[in-house]
């Protein structure tokens, strides 16, 4: 599975003289996806005819799969999104479509073509990187072994997302799913637990 690293600029197709613009953004859950939506109705598309999506996002029981034809016939602008998504195994990313009716109608063959169109030429300016899941942890530690312990979490590709100082440093940090095993040893000498959290 992969994701997209960062949100892509909009780029323009014309088909029939109806404009489509289409971006890609990274994002994780739905109520994220339809406050940008809401925003860009606002500025800059605020007259824009549709504004459809497809968004895939992992969670802890698989994969949950959106889309929004938002007035389009059924099936022809937002489902089409999603089959791409799905056939490039993207998660937690959303492709957008703006499009302004030019006058001309496309018929349904021509809408899930232009659709289609659209999210791929976005997809292809995007950077995708392999998705990794993490798993949390909070520890107690004292600080002469802080750095110690930092540098293996980081070795392991883990990052620390919290510090907490006082008598000692609690650290919350993410490991990859399975790296935690790596740190047993180290634990083990120092006498330390970590909490799943």
């Amino acid at each position: 599975m992969v994701v997209v690293e960062r949100e892509t600029e909009f780029k323009e197709i014309v088909v029939n003289k109806s404009k489509f613009l289409s971006q890609v953004i990274p994002c994780d859950n739905l109520s994220l996806l339809k406050q940008k939506l809401a925003l860009l109705w606002k500025e800059p598309f605020g007259n824009a005819s549709h504004i459809v999506y497809a968004l895939r996002t992992k969670n802890e029981h698989g994969i949950d799969a959106y889309f929004s034809d938002d007035g389009e016939p059924s099936g022809t602008a937002g489902k089409p999104l999603l089959n791409i998504l799905e056939g490039r195994a993207m998660i937690n990313t959303a492709v957008l479509v703006v499009r302004y009716y030019g006058g001309i109608n496309l018929g349904t063959g021509g809408l899930v073509k232009a659709y289609s169109e659209a999210a791929q030429m976005a997809l292809d300016m995007v950077k995708f990187i392999q998705y990794v899941e993490y798993n949390f942890f909070k520890i107690v530690l004292k600080y002469n072994i802080l750095e110690q312990f930092i540098k293996l979490v980081s070795k392991i590709k883990g990052e620390v997302v919290e510090k907490e100082f006082d008598d000692n440093v609690t650290l919350h940090f993410k490991l990859p799913k399975g790296e935690e095993r790596q740190l047993h040893s180290f634990l083990n000498a120092n006498q330390l637990d970590m909490i799943h959290v």
